[in-house]
Protein backbone atom coordinates (compact mmCIF):
# COMPACT_ATOMS: atom_id res chain seq x y z
CA UNK A 1 0.00 0.00 0.00
CA UNK A 2 1.46 3.48 -1.04
CA UNK A 3 1.94 5.68 2.46
CA UNK A 4 3.10 8.73 0.36
CA UNK A 5 2.32 9.75 -3.71
CA UNK A 6 4.40 12.39 -4.74
CA UNK A 7 3.55 13.86 -8.77
CA UNK A 8 5.45 16.05 -10.62
CA UNK A 9 7.36 17.97 -7.48
CA UNK A 10 9.36 21.04 -8.38
CA UNK A 11 10.67 23.69 -6.12
CA UNK A 12 13.79 25.84 -6.08
CA UNK A 13 15.22 28.55 -4.29
CA UNK A 14 15.57 31.78 -6.58
CA UNK A 15 17.08 30.75 -9.74
CA UNK A 16 18.59 27.39 -8.41
CA UNK A 17 16.02 24.37 -8.71
CA UNK A 18 16.54 21.54 -6.42
CA UNK A 19 13.88 19.26 -7.88
CA UNK A 20 12.41 18.87 -11.49
CA UNK A 21 9.42 17.06 -11.99
CA UNK A 22 9.33 14.72 -9.78
CA UNK A 23 7.45 11.72 -9.09
CA UNK A 24 7.00 9.07 -6.27
CA UNK A 25 5.76 6.45 -4.22
CA UNK A 26 6.68 5.65 -0.74
CA UNK A 27 5.21 1.99 0.34
CA UNK A 28 4.15 0.53 3.38
CA UNK A 29 7.22 -1.37 5.32
CA UNK A 30 9.95 0.08 2.82
CA UNK A 31 13.09 1.32 4.73
CA UNK A 32 14.78 3.90 2.95
CA UNK A 33 17.69 6.00 2.71
CA UNK A 34 17.76 8.94 1.65
CA UNK A 35 21.47 10.27 0.15
CA UNK A 36 23.15 13.05 -1.74
CA UNK A 37 25.76 15.48 -1.84
CA UNK A 38 25.26 18.20 0.63
CA UNK A 39 23.05 21.35 -1.58
CA UNK A 40 21.00 18.51 -3.32
CA UNK A 41 18.00 18.92 -1.22
CA UNK A 42 17.36 16.53 1.26
CA UNK A 43 16.20 18.54 4.09
CA UNK A 44 14.23 20.72 1.28
CA UNK A 45 12.53 17.39 0.76
CA UNK A 46 11.69 16.42 4.26
CA UNK A 47 10.30 20.05 4.53
CA UNK A 48 7.98 19.47 1.70
CA UNK A 49 6.61 15.97 2.32
CA UNK A 50 6.24 17.39 6.50
CA UNK A 51 4.36 20.40 5.13
CA UNK A 52 6.98 23.03 6.20
CA UNK A 53 7.32 23.99 2.93
CA UNK A 54 4.80 24.25 -0.48
CA UNK A 55 6.66 22.92 -3.20
CA UNK A 56 6.41 25.50 -6.33
CA UNK A 57 4.79 22.81 -8.10
CA UNK A 58 3.29 19.03 -7.92
CA UNK A 59 0.98 17.45 -5.20
CA UNK A 60 2.01 15.59 -2.22
CA UNK A 61 -0.78 13.14 -0.87
CA UNK A 62 -0.61 10.82 2.26
CA UNK A 63 -2.49 8.17 2.68
CA UNK A 64 -5.90 8.52 4.67
CA UNK A 65 -4.58 8.33 8.52
CA UNK A 66 -1.33 7.86 8.18
CA UNK A 67 0.81 8.75 10.66
CA UNK A 68 3.65 10.36 10.47
CA UNK A 69 6.91 11.30 12.76
CA UNK A 70 9.63 13.63 12.25
CA UNK A 71 12.42 13.49 14.29
CA UNK A 72 12.57 17.59 14.48
CA UNK A 73 15.39 18.35 17.05
CA UNK A 74 14.47 21.94 17.91
CA UNK A 75 10.81 20.71 18.98
CA UNK A 76 10.33 22.66 22.50
CA UNK A 77 9.81 20.57 25.65
CA UNK A 78 7.93 21.98 28.20
CA UNK A 79 9.79 22.65 31.92
CA UNK A 80 8.44 20.69 34.73
CA UNK A 81 7.65 17.86 32.62
CA UNK A 82 10.08 14.92 33.35
CA UNK A 83 11.46 12.14 30.77
CA UNK A 84 9.62 9.71 31.80
CA UNK A 85 6.11 12.43 31.26
CA UNK A 86 7.59 13.11 27.90
CA UNK A 87 7.86 9.68 26.38
CA UNK A 88 4.32 8.36 27.95
CA UNK A 89 2.96 11.37 26.04
CA UNK A 90 3.74 9.25 22.75
CA UNK A 91 1.02 7.51 23.64
CA UNK A 92 -1.68 10.35 24.32
CA UNK A 93 -3.55 9.57 21.34
CA UNK A 94 -3.95 5.69 22.60
CA UNK A 95 -5.54 7.39 26.32
CA UNK A 96 -8.34 9.13 23.93
CA UNK A 97 -8.37 6.19 21.69
CA UNK A 98 -9.54 4.02 25.22
CA UNK A 99 -11.59 6.68 26.48
CA UNK A 100 -13.43 6.35 23.23
CA UNK A 101 -13.84 2.37 23.58
CA UNK A 102 -15.41 3.06 27.52
CA UNK A 103 -17.68 5.46 26.22
CA UNK A 104 -19.11 3.12 23.20
CA UNK A 105 -19.53 0.23 26.02
CA UNK A 106 -21.93 2.89 28.29
CA UNK A 107 -23.91 3.07 25.05
CA UNK A 108 -24.20 -0.84 24.28
CA UNK A 109 -26.94 -0.89 27.07
CA UNK A 110 -29.53 2.05 25.50
CA UNK A 111 -29.24 1.02 21.65
CA UNK A 112 -31.08 -1.32 18.84
CA UNK A 113 -29.80 -4.35 17.93
CA UNK A 114 -28.96 -2.72 14.61
CA UNK A 115 -26.63 0.37 16.15
CA UNK A 116 -24.84 -2.48 18.47
CA UNK A 117 -23.79 -4.35 15.46
CA UNK A 118 -21.35 -1.20 14.47
CA UNK A 119 -20.69 -0.29 17.97
CA UNK A 120 -18.99 -3.48 18.54
CA UNK A 121 -17.71 -3.33 14.88
CA UNK A 122 -16.03 0.29 16.24
CA UNK A 123 -15.00 -1.42 19.31
CA UNK A 124 -12.75 -4.72 17.92
CA UNK A 125 -10.94 -1.98 15.90
CA UNK A 126 -10.28 0.58 18.56
CA UNK A 127 -8.90 -3.18 20.66
CA UNK A 128 -7.15 -3.90 17.83
CA UNK A 129 -5.13 -0.89 17.59
CA UNK A 130 -4.75 -0.69 21.06
CA UNK A 131 -3.21 -3.89 21.30
CA UNK A 132 -0.98 -3.43 18.29
CA UNK A 133 0.33 -0.34 19.80
CA UNK A 134 1.78 -1.93 23.11
CA UNK A 135 -1.08 0.28 25.18
CA UNK A 136 -1.34 -2.57 27.73
CA UNK A 137 2.58 -2.28 28.15
CA UNK A 138 3.23 1.47 27.84
CA UNK A 139 4.98 1.08 31.19
CA UNK A 140 7.57 -1.80 30.13
CA UNK A 141 7.93 -0.38 26.63
CA UNK A 142 8.97 3.14 27.65
CA UNK A 143 11.57 1.41 30.25
CA UNK A 144 12.82 -0.66 27.18
CA UNK A 145 13.06 2.11 24.82
CA UNK A 146 14.43 4.42 27.28
CA UNK A 147 17.18 2.05 28.33
CA UNK A 148 18.25 1.33 24.71
CA UNK A 149 18.74 5.22 24.12
CA UNK A 150 20.98 5.52 27.49
CA UNK A 151 17.93 7.26 29.61
CA UNK A 152 17.66 5.31 32.28
CA UNK A 153 21.39 6.62 32.88
CA UNK A 154 20.55 10.22 33.58
CA UNK A 155 16.91 9.28 35.17
CA UNK A 156 13.79 9.35 33.76
CA UNK A 157 11.97 11.47 36.88
CA UNK A 158 14.93 14.70 35.76
CA UNK A 159 12.99 18.12 34.23
CA UNK A 160 13.27 18.01 30.70
CA UNK A 161 14.28 21.84 31.18
CA UNK A 162 17.79 20.87 33.05
CA UNK A 163 18.94 18.67 29.93
CA UNK A 164 21.96 19.28 27.29
CA UNK A 165 20.66 19.40 23.55
CA UNK A 166 22.17 16.25 22.61
CA UNK A 167 20.03 14.43 25.99
CA UNK A 168 16.90 16.63 24.52
CA UNK A 169 17.70 15.02 20.96
CA UNK A 170 17.47 11.23 23.17
CA UNK A 171 14.52 12.13 24.70
CA UNK A 172 12.60 13.54 21.59
CA UNK A 173 14.11 10.28 19.35
CA UNK A 174 12.63 7.42 21.87
CA UNK A 175 9.21 9.28 22.23
CA UNK A 176 8.99 8.67 18.12
CA UNK A 177 9.96 5.64 18.32
CA UNK A 178 7.42 5.06 20.84
CA UNK A 179 4.28 6.72 18.47
CA UNK A 180 5.00 3.92 16.58
CA UNK A 181 4.39 6.07 13.52
CA UNK A 182 3.13 4.38 10.20
CA UNK A 183 6.25 5.79 8.77
CA UNK A 184 9.52 7.59 10.49
CA UNK A 185 11.47 10.22 9.25
CA UNK A 186 14.51 10.22 10.61
CA UNK A 187 17.34 13.34 9.92
CA UNK A 188 20.84 12.12 11.42
CA UNK A 189 19.42 9.81 14.41
CA UNK A 190 22.79 8.88 15.61
CA UNK A 191 24.30 12.49 16.53
CA UNK A 192 24.80 12.42 20.21
CA UNK A 193 24.59 8.71 20.27
CA UNK A 194 27.54 6.11 21.53
CA UNK A 195 28.51 3.05 20.53
CA UNK A 196 26.15 0.96 22.29
CA UNK A 197 23.23 2.91 21.94
CA UNK A 198 23.61 3.28 17.73
CA UNK A 199 23.80 -0.61 17.90
CA UNK A 200 20.62 -0.92 19.81
CA UNK A 201 19.09 1.45 17.25
CA UNK A 202 20.16 -0.35 14.35
CA UNK A 203 18.68 -3.69 15.73
CA UNK A 204 15.23 -1.50 16.46
CA UNK A 205 14.91 -0.27 12.83
CA UNK A 206 16.19 -3.94 11.37
CA UNK A 207 12.98 -4.86 12.84
CA UNK A 208 11.14 -1.76 12.51
CA UNK A 209 7.42 -3.06 10.52
CA UNK A 210 6.89 -0.22 9.58
CA UNK A 211 8.27 2.56 7.11
CA UNK A 212 11.40 5.05 7.67
CA UNK A 213 13.40 7.46 5.38
CA UNK A 214 16.84 7.90 7.08
CA UNK A 215 19.43 10.66 6.41
CA UNK A 216 22.79 9.56 7.55
CA UNK A 217 26.21 10.20 7.52
CA UNK A 218 26.71 7.00 9.07
CA UNK A 219 27.01 5.02 5.91
CA UNK A 220 28.21 1.85 8.10
CA UNK A 221 24.77 2.47 10.59
CA UNK A 222 23.18 3.27 7.25
CA UNK A 223 24.02 0.20 5.16
CA UNK A 224 22.70 -2.15 7.93
CA UNK A 225 19.29 -0.97 7.84
CA UNK A 226 17.83 0.30 4.52
CA UNK A 227 16.50 -1.71 1.47
CA UNK A 228 16.18 1.29 -0.74
CA UNK A 229 18.26 4.01 -1.95
CA UNK A 230 16.46 7.16 -3.17
CA UNK A 231 19.52 9.35 -4.17
CA UNK A 232 19.37 13.36 -5.05
CA UNK A 233 21.31 14.19 -7.96
CA UNK A 234 20.95 16.79 -10.97
CA UNK A 235 17.39 17.60 -9.65
CA UNK A 236 15.83 14.35 -9.89
CA UNK A 237 15.00 11.32 -7.02
CA UNK A 238 16.08 8.45 -8.47
CA UNK A 239 15.37 4.83 -6.69
CA UNK A 240 17.98 1.71 -6.43
CA UNK A 241 16.78 -1.41 -4.24
CA UNK A 242 19.14 -2.73 -1.68
CA UNK A 243 21.49 -1.31 0.88
CA UNK A 244 23.75 1.17 0.36
CA UNK A 245 26.91 -1.45 -1.11
CA UNK A 246 24.09 -1.87 -3.93
CA UNK A 247 23.49 1.57 -4.97
CA UNK A 248 27.32 1.95 -5.18
CA UNK A 249 27.84 -0.97 -7.30
CA UNK A 250 24.81 0.06 -9.42
CA UNK A 251 25.71 3.50 -9.56
CA UNK A 252 29.45 3.36 -10.65
CA UNK A 253 28.10 0.82 -13.22
CA UNK A 254 26.04 3.56 -14.83
CA UNK A 255 28.29 5.94 -14.63
CA UNK A 256 31.15 3.95 -16.28
CA UNK A 257 28.34 3.43 -19.18
CA UNK A 258 27.62 7.17 -19.85
CA UNK A 259 31.16 7.55 -19.85
CA UNK A 260 32.38 5.12 -22.09
CA UNK A 261 29.12 6.48 -24.36
CA UNK A 262 30.13 9.90 -24.03
CA UNK A 263 33.75 9.54 -25.14
CA UNK A 264 32.41 7.19 -28.04
CA UNK A 265 30.20 10.18 -28.77
CA UNK A 266 33.22 12.86 -28.63
CA UNK A 267 35.48 10.40 -30.58
CA UNK A 268 32.81 9.78 -33.66
CA UNK A 269 31.98 13.95 -33.23
CA UNK A 270 36.08 14.35 -34.10
CA UNK A 271 36.01 11.80 -36.92
CA UNK A 272 32.62 13.83 -38.43
CA UNK A 273 35.01 17.06 -37.98
CA UNK A 274 37.89 15.33 -39.20
CA UNK A 275 36.00 13.90 -42.56
CA UNK A 276 34.10 17.33 -43.03
CA UNK A 277 37.25 19.21 -43.02
CA UNK A 278 39.25 17.29 -45.58
CA UNK A 279 36.12 16.54 -47.90
CA UNK A 280 34.15 19.72 -48.18
CA UNK A 281 36.10 21.84 -50.61
CA UNK A 282 36.83 19.19 -52.93
CA UNK A 283 33.50 18.57 -55.96
CA UNK A 284 33.22 14.81 -55.63
CA UNK A 285 32.50 14.78 -51.91
CA UNK A 286 30.78 17.60 -50.77
CA UNK A 287 27.56 16.39 -50.87
CA UNK A 288 28.48 13.56 -48.51
CA UNK A 289 30.46 16.39 -46.20
CA UNK A 290 27.62 18.42 -46.29
CA UNK A 291 25.24 15.64 -44.98
CA UNK A 292 27.98 14.60 -42.57
CA UNK A 293 28.27 18.84 -41.13
CA UNK A 294 24.10 18.43 -40.88
CA UNK A 295 24.41 15.35 -38.65
CA UNK A 296 26.97 16.85 -36.56
CA UNK A 297 24.58 19.99 -36.21
CA UNK A 298 21.95 17.37 -34.84
CA UNK A 299 24.50 15.98 -32.27
CA UNK A 300 25.01 19.38 -30.92
CA UNK A 301 21.42 20.33 -29.95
Amino acid sequence: MSILTVKNLSHGFGDRAIFEDVSFRLLNGEHIGLIGANGEGKSTFMNIITGRLEPDEGTIEWAKRARVGYLDQHTVLQKGQTIRDVLKSAFNYLFELEKEYNEICEKLAEVSPEEMEGLLEDMGTIQDILTHNDFYIIDAKVEEIARGLGLTDIGLERDVNDLSGGQRTKVLLAKLLLEKPDILLLDEPTNYLDEQHIEWLKKYLQEYENAFILISHDIPFLNSVVNLIYHMENRQLNRYVGNYDDFVRVYEAKKQQLEAAYKKQQQEIAELKDFIARNKARVATRNMAMSRQKSLKKWRL
